[in-house]
């Protein structure tokens, strides 16, 4: 209901106009979404800003939205997002040629992970296995044998059809030695690669130009000077003429010695800048948990023999571990068990019931995972927004949990001032999951076409821009890689599980943690940009009597990778319980 004293203030104009301008031109410019995001949140919080409760001011703020007709704009700027899809390729320049396709197979033919590169190439889905992709029934054979184990052979040549229907890609697949307990295979691009640094060398080494190179870069990839010529929208006689300056510029006698030459470059700056599958990304295990209506990935990670401990991701980070953190687990005998919630990465939605009732669903997929596995007395860790579902488990799980913890997780949304101390982009989003849920898709269906479109480096810089001490730890390449595989691993399947988790973080979820009873270890950075230190002491002194809270100093949101010491140090306090 609105507050009679204090009715909302009319929205300016001009800021009302800009906002509309900049919902359309996202469809246009994907690379606008930190303005949109601006101007949203300009006009969101001058509707809310004479609202004093969160009780009372949920339903008057979408009645304002209603009125003011902005939610039309959004539901046609929606549509025009969807009509234009999302790229099935990736753009065609020299970054995009130094992504090599990898996949990683389990013995049992499941796809268990792949980079970007594969994914564009092949049109990967969720559920993905060895039988999705399209190879000769010889190639296939070859291939079973070897994840079988009926193959003597250390490696195994087969060609994959890409999913446009292009030329085959001759991939080689290979035993990994990224896990230790589980037979798990590599397929990589054979060959057709052409590393970023091929190009200089060839500048340097014989002088071609950019356009040369280009050329030199297609001739690779098997096309011939016609196709080429229509690739660049070329005359043919001008590509022709380019070609013979090339083998004059290399001293090359014609296009067979040319080829020679470039692979042999190739080879060399593969030596340079090799690409291995990130080991970090690989767990251990792959299980696939049967529920009652659908399979539940879970990976594994850590001593399989060590004191279980169950892994809830966050709502933008998925399971993947730092080397440190993997060491670490095995060291101190824990087990990490990492269940793939619904609709993320390549879990299957569950649309069994409302979207309120998702950690009580995810609760009951989590006892038939310890009935199934045969965990005992796991630990429940939750994850950022994961913490939600960890208190769930806990609540439903009883005597058979062994205890709580939270890294970087969230606390109950019980009062407006926990927004405001929110860094902007994230107050932005929990702002409009909790007022206004009917333009949150719109709103992150915007942000995943940022993504799309090689706005990964920029998403990552605006979520992070007001905490000095993410910023850094990102400075760590491996940091980093986990956290963009983490975003699209929350995308993978379009922005439903973005809304789903956005919808329980921002709302007063003390119930469960009233229904658990176990102890609570609480790992929290003093510069988290989201949750602030206030909130979480406040849920400390609430639940005093079985919560301990270690703040850290100079760190951030990013405690899991960055301090892997303090949350095997917070596993085993609870251990010894």
């Amino acid at each position: 209901m609105r507050n009679a004293t204090l009715p909302l203030a009319q929205t300016p104009p001009k800021t009302k106009s800009e906002l509309i301008e900049s919902i359309y031109r996202i469809a246009l410019e994907p690379q606008t979404y930190d303005t949109f995001m601006g101007h949203w949140d300009s006009f969101i919080l001058d509707q809310i800003e004479k609202l004093t409760t969160l009780q009372a001011d949920a339903l008057a703020l979408e009645n304002t939205i209603d009125e003011t007709e902005v939610e039309n704009h959004f539901s046609i700027a929606m549509q025009l997002l969807e009509q234009a899809g999302r790229p099935e390729t990736a753009p065609d320049d020299e970054t995009a040629r130094s992504r090599v396709p990898q996949l990683v197979f389990s013995s049992s033919g499941m796809l268990v992970w792949h980079n970007n590169a594969a994914r564009t190439a092949f049109g990967i889905g969720h559920g993905a296995a060895l039988d999705s992709f399209t190879l000769s029934d010889a190639h296939r054979g070859e291939v079973t044998d070897l994840l079988t184990g009926k193959s003597s052979a250390r490696t195994v040549l087969a060609r994959l059809t890409p999913a446009n229907g292009g030329k085959p890609l001759p991939m080689a697949f290979q035993l990994s030695t990224a896990s230790a307990q589980e037979r798990l295979f590599v397929a990589t691009q054979v060959r057709q690669s052409w590393p970023a640094s091929t190009g200089t060398l060839l500048t340097s080494g014989f002088g071609l130009s950019a356009s040369e190179i280009d050329i030199c870069a297609l001739l690779i990839d098997g096309q011939s000077l016609a196709e080429i010529a229509l690739t660049r929208d070329s005359a043919l006689g001008t590509v022709r003429t380019q070609m013979k300056k090339i083998l004059h510029k290399t001293d090359c006698s014609g296009q067979v010695e040319l080829v020679s030459l470039l692979h042999s470059t190739m080879r060399l700056a593969e030596q340079n800048a090799s690409e291995p599958v990130p080991v970090s990304k690989i767990p251990d295990t792959v299980l696939n948990i049967q529920l009652h209506s659908r399979m539940m990935p879970v990976e594994t990670f850590g001593d399989p023999g060590g004191t279980p401990v169950v892994f809830f991701h966050g709502m933008l980070d998925g399971n993947a571990m730092t080397d440190r953190l993997r060491q670490l687990l095995d060291e101190r005998g824990f087990h990490l068990i990492c269940p793939v919630r619904p609709s993320f990465g390549a879990a299957a939605p569950d649309d069994s019931g409302p979207i309120a009732t998702a950690p009580a669903r995810l609760a009951r997929d989590i006892e038939i995972l310890l009935d199934t596995t045969g965990a005992q007395r796991p630990i429940l860790l939750g994850h950022m927004a994961g913490s939600v579902y960890a208190f769930a488990a806990a609540a439903h799980l009883g005597d058979r949990a062994r205890g709580i913890l939270t890294v970087s997780g969230g606390v109950p949304i019980v009062s407006a001032s926990q927004f405001a101390a929110m860094s902007v982009r994230q107050r932005i989003v929990a702002l409009t999951a909790r007022y206004t849920p009917r333009v949150l898709p719109f709103v992150i269906r915007a942000g995943i076409s940022q993504l799309d479109n090689e706005g990964e480096r920029q998403f990552l810089h605006s979520l992070y821009q007001n905490s000095p001490d993410d910023l850094r730890a990102i400075g760590d390449p491996e940091i980093r890689d986990i956290i963009l595989s983490g975003y699209h691993f929350t995308i993978e399947q379009g922005h439903r599980a973005f809304e789903i988790d956005s919808y329980q973080v921002v709302r007063d979820w003390s119930l469960v943690v009233e229904q658990s009873h176990q102890k609570i270890e609480m790992l929290y950075g003093i510069g988290d940009p989201v949750i602030s230190i206030a909130s979480v002491q406040d849920f400390q002194n609430r639940h005093a009597d079985r919560t301990t809270l270690t703040a850290l100093e100079n760190t951030g949101q990013l405690v899991l990778y960055d301090r892997p010491q303090a949350v095997l140090a917070a596993l085993e306090r609870l251990r010894a319980l």
